[in-house]
């Protein structure tokens, strides 16, 4: 993506613009990609889906790319009702989603071309790519595994409404993922 400044100085209509100024490069889709899964840079998220509806329908709108999100996911079978998206960035704490609907998503994944940068942004914990996700009182991990013996998994566990520490919660979780290992 680019960003093209255009200077009007003499020129009173905004859309006939006199000169290029400059030309910014956005840095590649795949290292945005990149920062977003290992840093959770949400900012990314958001602007992402303002990208979608602008690409889609001329106009940059959260609720039109959560929109679209939806409807391509529909469409890859996912239920609209399997997610419930209110943002771009997955800090809405009105966001849900199924385990399900996260495994079929990273199943798609694995069919596309772009898979292999996808799955190098992954971050690593305990021994896995997976993504982590937390949220007033939910913590959710997903991501794909290969087991000693070569079976491949590809896993989604979230845990809502829990009363012990983060921490306790990531442990526990480790040792049910440890189970696929």
């Amino acid at each position: 993506m680019t960003l093209n400044e255009y200077t009007n100085k003499n020129n009173s209509n905004p859309l006939h613009p006199e000169k290029l100024i400059t030309t910014i490069y956005s840095p590649t889709l795949d290292s945005i990609n990149y920062w977003f899964l290992q840093r959770s840079i949400n900012l990314y998220g958001e602007a992402l889906a303002k990208i979608i509806a602008f690409e889609k329908t001329g106009f940059g709108s959260t609720e039109k790319g959560v929109e679209l999100l939806k409807d391509f996911w529909n469409e890859h079978g996912i239920e609209k009702s399997a997610i419930n998206i209110i943002d771009g960035s997955g800090l809405s704490p009105q966001n849900r989603v199924t385990t399900d609907a996260l495994v079929k998503v990273l199943q798609f994944a694995k069919t596309r071309s772009w898979y292999s940068s996808f799955y190098n942004a992954l971050p690593m914990y305990n021994g896995m790519k997976m993504k982590s996700g937390t949220i007033g009182g939910a913590k959710a991990f997903a991501g794909y595994h290969s087991a000693k013996n070569g079976t491949a998994y590809t896993f989604a566990i979230i845990i809502n409404n829990y009363d012990e520490t983060a921490g306790s919660i990531i442990q526990k979780m480790y040792k049910v993922l440890d189970e696929l290992k």
